[in-house]
Order: C-alpha cells, then structure tokens, then sequence
C-alpha cells in the first residue's frame, strides 16, 4: 500500500484515483490521494494447495509459477471469474492507467483493454517477464505440486477469451509498460536476469546513520505475537524496548507495557527510529529491512513466510541481520538471538559500513527517483499517444 501511495503522489495532481484492494485494513496508506476504493477479489491460497505446504512433510514453494499454482492459477474458472473482475471493473471506472502491485490478472486485463500499465514491487514480488519460466528462488525445494506448463495453458485459454495472443511463458503475466522495482540488489532474487535497473525501496528512510540509541525497536504487523513463545520473549528481555505492534490486542500491549516496554500506538519517524535504536525486531519484512539496512542498525528477523525468510537470509549472509525460525522453543531462541545481536559490536559495524554504501547509491531520494521513472509515461497516457 505504501508503494502505491508512493506511485499515486508521484504520478501528481492531474490524476484522479481509483483503488480496488484485497484487504481494506490499510486503505489508510492512500488517504493523500483521495481515492474512491472499493473491495477487489483476492487471489487466496486454495486450502489443498496450503495444507501441502503446511506441517510435517510439506513441500517448500520453490518458484513463483508453484506460488501462482497454490492461488488458483491451476483452476481455468478461477482465472476466469478474476480477470473477467477487472475488465468490468476498469471499463465502468474509465481507467486509463494502472497501477498493480502483486495483480498480474489485472495487468491482464488492463492488457486486453489497451489501458497502459505500470506494475511495482520489490524484487522476490515481481519475477522478470522475459523468461520461459519462473526459475527456483528456493533452489533447496525439489518437489514441485505444479506444472507449470499446465498453468500456463490456464492462462492461456482466457487470453484467448479475451483476444490476448498466447502468453509466450507463464512469467509474461507480469509484463507491463513499465516495470518498478524497489530494492537494493544484494535482496533481488531475479538479479541475473533483470533487465531494468532496480530503484530504491520506496519508504522513507533516517536522515542519520544510527550511533549510540540503547533501545530495541520491534515492529510487528500481522500475526507475529500469536505465535508460541513470541510475546514471551519479549516479556522477558531485559533490554530497553519500544514496538509498533498493528494487530496485538489489549491484553497484549498491557502484559508487554508491564514489562516495561514502550508500546506506540503510531507510527514512529524513522529518524527517530534510528536515533534511538541500537537493534530492529520484526518479521523481515522488505520494508522494515531497508529502513534498518540504510539506518545501520543490526537487525533480528523472524520470518513468517518464505518471502520474508528469503530477505532476511540474504541480511544474515551480509552479516547484518540473525533469523529466528519460528519453530519449537521460539520463546529461548528469539530472546537468546535479540541479546546476542545487541551486543555484538561486529554487526553494528557491518550495518553501518552497508548502510554508507547504499546510501552512496542514492543520487536523489526515492521519491524523485520514483517520480524520473513513471512521469514520462504518465506524460503519455494524458496526451492520448498512450
């Protein structure tokens, strides 16, 4: 939501917006841009599909086309019912750019209408749409519970419906006029075949480099606190704590505010984050990574999904960050981890080195990076010549 936000102010004033939104939790995020929203259908997991990838034996999602095949990519009336969603939806709104971020089925629509396309993420959440197939991004995962070929046949038979040409590869579902990707190379899975240069991550980052903060800054969004043993850890650590904690309960934010916890309830400004902080908690989420990866602050990961693991393992192998598997005995293993990361002087260092080195990168903040990127093309469609 704050990369669409982020793309909205870019795009500027002569734009109305339109946002049709799986989940309306976040909605908020877009306030500035005064949109008319309305609910969009989501691309769930299919319960078989999820049990397959749940518990003992499961099978590790290996590639972004077996991601696909667990949301329905397998079922031709699936894709059917959500592409034809889209094309209703963007006809009646008079739609004359789009903007998706995780919605290829939009950009097949929008595809099949002649409306333009930008399409945004960070880079494990947009494959390139040049290749054959989607390579394996968890190269440990063999087993595959999709064939990839099939799925594309699916696709395939509602372009057709739609008058699209065939997809050349299932990968071409997230082609588009322009394509933004927002993270630091080092994170991009899809390096090696990328053929655009890839933009900073678009949240705000500190205007200083972290120094002498003492706090542990932990910033949970979902569900991490309702797994077994998290809010115990963070209970018992006898560390100066300040959190931002969007789905804990009451209950939670009174037992951790009793322990002696700050426990925000708003957003906290990153300069202030890294003034403060001397070590970041949270799920490894991409954006919270780069805030600490530019503000040099170690960081302690305890990933929720294998997007997040995927980040945060590419921060551990840079020596910045340490991931916790929330498996068995996560309440000894998260607390031991966030005390052994707050004193370690060797990962203070290599965060702040890392974070001089991206920011030497930057010749301009995001935002007008984000801006030089999309305006020529919103130049295009305002004219007509788009």
């Amino acid at each position: 939501m704050v990369r669409l936000a982020r793309l909205g102010q870019a795009l500027g004033p002569r734009f109305g917006f339109d946002a049709a939104v799986v989940s309306r939790a976040y909605e908020g995020e877009l306030r500035a841009l005064d949109p008319w929203v309305c609910s969009a259908p989501g691309l769930h997991y299919v319960p078989e599909h999820l049990a397959r990838r749940q518990g003992p034996g499961r099978v590790l999602t290996a590639t972004w086309g077996e991601y696909l095949g667990d949301l329905g990519f397998d079922r031709v009336e699936r894709i059917r019912d959500v592409v034809g969603w889209w094309r209703r939806t963007l006809l009646e709104r008079g739609t004359a750019l789009l903007v998706a971020d995780y919605a290829p089925l939009a950009q097949l629509a929008a595809r099949s209408l002649g409306i333009a396309c930008v399409v945004t993420s960070q880079g494990y959440g947009l494959p390139p749409a040049h290749l054959p197939t989607f390579p394996a991004v968890h190269p440990e995962a063999s087993a595959r519970l999709h064939d990839e070929a099939r799925l594309l046949d699916n696709v395939n038979q509602v372009a057709r419906d739609i008058g699209l040409p065939p997809l050349a590869g299932l990968p071409e579902v997230h082609r588009a006029d322009l394509s933004l990707v927002h993270t630091f190379g080092f994170l991009d899975p899809y390096r090696s075949w990328r053929h655009e240069r890839c933009l900073p991550p678009v949240n705000d980052y500190s205007s200083v480099l972290a120094s002498d903060g003492d706090e542990v800054f932990v910033y949970f969004s979902t569900e991490e606190l309702d797994r077994p043993g998290v809010l115990e850890a963070l209970e018992r650590l006898r560390l100066p704590r300040r959190g931002v904690l969007l789905r804990a309960t009451p209950e939670m934010r009174a037992r951790l505010a009793a322990s002696g916890m700050v426990v925000e309830t708003a957003p906290v400004p990153v300069d202030l984050i890294a003034r403060r902080s001397r070590l970041l908690l949270h799920a490894g989420q991409h954006g919270m990574l780069s805030v600490g990866l530019l503000a040099g602050l170690p960081q302690v990961a305890l990933p929720q999904n294998l997007e997040q693991l995927f980040h945060a393992q590419r921060a551990e192998a840079a020596g910045v960050a340490r991931v916790v598997i929330a498996k068995e005995d996560v309440e000894q293993r998260l607390a031991d981890a966030v005390s052994a990361m707050y004193g370690d002087a060797s990962a203070r260092e290599s965060a702040g080195r890392m974070a001089a080195s991206l920011r030497a990168d930057l010749d301009a903040t995001p935002r007008e990076l984000l801006a030089r990127a999309v305006l020529p093309l919103a130049e295009q469609v305002l004219s007509g010549s788009r």
